[in-house]
């Protein structure tokens, strides 16, 4: 009776539950416990395709690593898109980050996925001068089955993807402030040589205008 009790709560839960948490909701001591979870463990572990890991005290209900790709599908399909989990993911290696920096780095699509994960608990907002400041919850540690202190490591290649974008976005600005630079540069160009071809044809005038007088000129002076 005490190992199906303990097997209920887990399955609940889904995450670890400690062994003192266990033993005070089954209302039982730690010893007890103990052996239900190794009677419980060998049971499941042997036909089953739930997997009970006991981690730092804490024991959890898994799904074995052959069901997990169906597993996944139906989460991914029922409850966070591809591109919602995306946001969280930007959002679990920059935490605590700013809402403006998650809008900037995922769009303005982000502002829905920020509202639906807050509304399901995986995230909250609070006030932060003129935006919001974005923390991961508890239920996105249990969820997802990360410890708080190992969430940057999980998301490091996140960080590197986020530097390779970040430099490729440098590399974009620079040729884009080059090129204006080369455009004002021809642009100034252009105009002192069209500058200088009017003064030449103005001065092409003037000659043939002194060149006429003089050829009037002598005319008169023919006539006289």
């Amino acid at each position: 009776m005490l190992s199906k009790e303990i097997e209920a709560i887990l399955f609940a839960a889904g995450r670890k539950v400690s062994l003192e948490e266990l033993a005070k909701l089954c209302k039982s001591n730690n010893d007890d416990i103990l052996q239900a979870l190794n009677e419980l463990k060998k049971k499941i572990n042997e036909d089953s395709p739930l997997l009970l890991t006991e981690e730092d005290n804490s024991w959890k209900m898994n799904v074995k690593e052959d069901f997990l790709p169906l597993v996944q599908k139906i989460v991914q399909e029922t409850e966070l898109s591809k591109t919602m989990i995306e946001t969280l993911a930007t959002i679990a290696y920059k935490a605590p980050a700013k809402q403006s920096e998650i809008i900037k780095i995922r769009t303005n699509k982000a502002y829905d996925h920020l509202a639906e994960l807050e509304s399901s608990g995986y995230i909250s907002r609070s006030r932060y001068g003129r935006t919001k400041l974005i923390k991961l919850t508890q239920k996105f540690y249990d969820y997802f089955d990360i410890p708080p202190e190992k969430v940057k490591e999980k998301f490091k290649k996140l960080g590197q993807l986020e530097k390779e974008v970040e430099d490729i976005e440098k590399v974009a600005e620079f040729k884009k402030e080059e090129f204006k630079r080369k455009e004002e540069e021809l642009r100034k160009r252009r105009e002192e040589e069209d500058k200088q071809r009017a003064m030449v044809e103005k001065g092409i005038e003037l000659e043939e205008d002194m060149e006429g007088q003089a050829e009037d000129l002598k005319q008169i002076q023919k006539k006289e």
